[in-house]
Formats: C-alpha cells, structure tokens, sequence
C-alpha cells in the first residue's frame, strides 16, 4: 500500500457528523494485516482523507456483505452504528445489497433497512440484566453517577445535570479517567455525557474508544443513552438522542420481562467519492 503508483477507490460518508471511509474490498486485494495502518493513514486530517474511521465491505456467508470497521487510531472495532448506517445506503445504492439487509459484523448479524437517505438499524436484543446502573465513581472528589451497558460495544453513560456547562476539554479528561480504570472497564469503554431534556429527548455528546476524542455523533452511543435513560424512567420510546452533529431515533420495543429489542435510525450523507495516491500512503 506504499507504492507511490498505488491507487485506492473511496467513498466518504458521514452519519450526523461521525465520518467514514469506504472502501469496496470484495475482491480481498487488500489483506487483513495491511488494514490497521491503512486507517492510520487514511483518517489522517490534514495529510490524507480524513475521518473517524475506515470501513471495508466483503464478501460474506452469514449476510449480504462484511462490514470491517477500523478506527483512526487503527484498533478494530466490532460494531459501529453510524457506520453501519452509512455502509448500508452505500451497499444498497452500489447494487451489493438490497434494501433491507444482513450486515456481517464482528458483533454478530445486523439487519438494515434504508430508505432514501436514512438507513434503521435492529441493533438486537438487550437483557435489560446485563446493564449496570446508579454506578457512582469518584474523580478527584466529584460523584459521577453512571450507567454501563453493551450495545455490540461497551459504552458508559454519565447523567449530566442539565445546568452543568463544563467545557468539552473539562469532559475529555473526565471520560479519559474512566476509560484508564481498567478494573472496571477491563475492555476499555466509550464514555457518553447525557442531559435529559424531556421525556421524549436526550442531549448526548460521545467521546469514543479508539478515536480518542469527541465525535460529532456517535450511534451506538445514542442507542445507550436512550436505554439508560429509559431504564431510569427518565424517557419514553421512541427517544430522539441530539448529538453535536444531528438526531438520530432510538426505538425500545419491550419483546418479554427484561428483554428490549433496540433500533437505531439516522440521516446518512454521501460527502465525496474518488481516488487515494500512493504517495499519500
């Protein structure tokens, strides 16, 4: 992949703000072992394309097509609802896939279906069990109360006072400290800040596992937040979850005691499409 004369097809998308890099690898021409370091270079702001992640469709025998997805730090990541989003409308519209569709993931089979320019996700069934809540933790004498739940990643989900105004750069380091408390979260965890706003709206900001940073939108993270604000009582269903770059839907559909199957809908945009030069690589 550094061969100056080397050329790479790319799609890039986003999902209310968190941005993708698609790349069509059916044929298998790029190797597994070159894809960590090919997401380094390709999310690269300033010197490369750029994006919160790299994505690749395959070919696959459990769904209409593989979903690889890399972060830009190059960690492989099992799920990812925004790029699911995106990489369904990209299959459907490239004619790999049809509309309602078996997306392969490292996190198990995911149905989408895409209708113009959203795509809904069944993000699965949770037993309402398995999430920890009314967890506290101290940070330098604060109490942070949180809830803690997998939604094909691990995600933390702080309840945020309403009136709490700390700057981003205040929250980066509050979710950094808990994603270094290894005991607790043995995995690492993506940390979500959440105010509620009424009974059918949250406010969730997402500072990510393996892009260490804020994203723009995060659709795992909007799908937790929306569970753990329901678990409280605090929401009903369907929760519109307002991150910094859009509104993605959540749907809690109760299928038995203790069991929610979970849908996540949101805007997908097509930003550019073209060509990556060997030199950049």
């Amino acid at each position: 992949m550094s061969s100056s004369g080397e050329r790479i097809l790319f799609t890039k998308m986003h999902g209310n703000g968190n941005d993708f890099l698609i790349i069509d690898n059916r044929s298998g021409e790029i190797s597994d072992h070159e894809l960590p370091d090919l997401a380094l270079r390709l999310c690269r702001r300033r010197t490369s394309i750029g994006g919160d992640g790299l994505m690749t469709v395959g070919r696959s025998d459990r769904g209409d097509i593989r979903m690889r997805l890399f972060n830009c730090d190059g960690s492989e990541g099992e799920m990812c609802g925004n790029g699911a989003r995106c990489l369904a409308r990209y299959a459907f519209e490239k004619g790999m896939a049809p509309a309602r569709m078996t997306i392969d993931t490292l996190a198990g089979p995911v149905v989408a279906d895409v209708e113009g320019t959203f795509a809904t996700l069944d993000m699965g069934v949770l037993e309402t069990a398995s999430a920890l809540r009314g967890q506290v933790l101290i940070l330098s004498g604060e109490r942070f109360v949180y809830g803690q739940l997998n939604v094909g990643v691990p995600h933390t989900v702080i309840f945020q006072d309403p009136g709490d105004e700390r700057a981003e750069v205040d929250l980066a380091r509050i979710a950094r400290a808990f994603q270094s408390d290894r005991e607790r979260f043995p995995q690492g965890t993506n940390v979500n800040f959440m105010k509620i706003k009424n009974s059918r709206e949250i406010d969730l900001r997402t500072y990510e596992r393996g892009v260490n940073d804020f994203t723009m939108s995060c659709g795992t993270g909007s799908t937790a937040g929306a569970v753990a604000a329901w678990l409280e009582g605090k929401v009903s269903t369907p929760v519109e979850v307002r991150n910094p770059g859009g509104i993605n839907t959540v749907l809690i559909d109760e299928e038995g005691p203790g069991r929610v199957r979970l849908f996540l809908k949101g805007q997908t945009t097509i930003v550019a499409e073209g060509v990556v030069f060997g030199e950049c690589l």
